[in-house]
């Protein structure tokens, strides 16, 4: 039952990161995590968009909880519930503009079947729906979005420290398919000291102080698409869904601060944020910059040893 705990962090990798993973040295079973970002503003901005000089900021809410694990012979399943809430907030909350973000929430369930195929190699095969909304408009087909991934993982090293996965992301939305290349590299070093880890879109590097402190670094391409409330902008172009993104990149610590209960704090820059608007035929209606900005980001968690 142990190593099936400890094998469950998948599980928590996935739902931590929108984009999904196969690494498995993160050890979060559950937690809940704050971040927060610094006032930005959209750039390019088409002339009677009402978005001219409006300033926003905005928080991201994060809570995760694991399920038991099953075993069937050498084939196990596991399963992860996640929340997470962005919020925005405008400078001008008088100015109702429909291109202005609000609240996007994201309800996502992961399930992982994992069968070792041979002493070092095992297939993955991963389930992820996600349901993601304004909930500004009644529920739909539209604001369910599934994820599946396909790929085998291998160990190499006398001590199996190192693993490399790799495999075949499909995901469906908005009566679209997206197909994308999967890989990841997962290290350990032999000492314990440094655990390393690169698995698309997210990198995540700690040196260990000691048994209770961790610092490091840690980037990532954060992304949310969700669907809207249908509507005609100011020059009738028919508006279907969004899609808000930002690449994170910055430094973390880690505290542990009562057995297996852990306090990380991670700080850094936002950076080539953009907010894109499509018609229901996939087309990009408007390309939104957003400038740079600074987050940090609380967290505790309940992680294995």
């Amino acid at each position: 039952m142990k190593s099936l705990l400890r094998q469950s962090i998948l599980v928590v990798s996935l739902t931590l990161f929108s984009n999904h993973i196969f690494a498995q040295s993160i050890k979060d079973l559950a937690g809940v995590s704050f971040t927060t970002h610094t006032e930005s503003q959209f750039n390019d901005l088409p002339e009677g968009s009402g978005l001219g000089g409006n300033k926003f900021k905005y928080n991201t809410y994060d809570a995760w909880l694991p399920l038991p694990p099953l075993h069937f012979g050498k084939t196990e399943i596991f399963s992860n519930v996640n929340y997470r809430l962005m919020d925005f907030s405008f400078d001008r909350s008088a100015t109702q503009h429909l291109y202005q973000l609000d609240k996007i929430h994201e309800v996502k369930a992961v399930m992982i079947v994992r069968h070792p195929i041979a002493r070092k190699w095992s297939v993955l095969g991963i389930l992820i729906p996600t349901l993601a909304s304004d909930f500004k408009s009644s529920l739909s087909s539209d604001d369910l979005i599934v994820d599946g991934i396909y790929g085998v993982s291998k160990k190499f090293g006398k001590h199996s420290n190192l693993e490399i996965g790799m495999g075949v992301h499909v995901m469906y939305s908005f009566r679209e398919f997206l197909i994308t290349p999967g890989i990841s590299v997962d290290y350990r070093s032999n000492n314990g000291k440094w655990i390393g880890q690169f698995y698309w879109p997210r990198l995540n590097v700690v040196y260990n102080l000691s048994q209770n402190t961790q610092v490091g670094i840690a980037g990532s391409i954060d992304w949310t698409k969700y669907n809207l409330k249908n509507y005609t902008d100011f020059e009738g172009k028919e508006i279907d869904y969004a899609q808000f993104s930002t690449i994170h990149a910055g430094v973390q610590f880690n505290q542990r601060i009562y057995k297996n209960l852990w306090f990380q704090l991670q700080g850094g820059m936002g950076l080539f944020g953009s907010y894109k608007l499509f018609s229901p035929q996939h087309d990009t209606i408007r390309n939104f910059g957003v400038d740079n900005t600074v987050y940090g980001k609380a967290m505790i968690t309940y992680r294995l040893k």
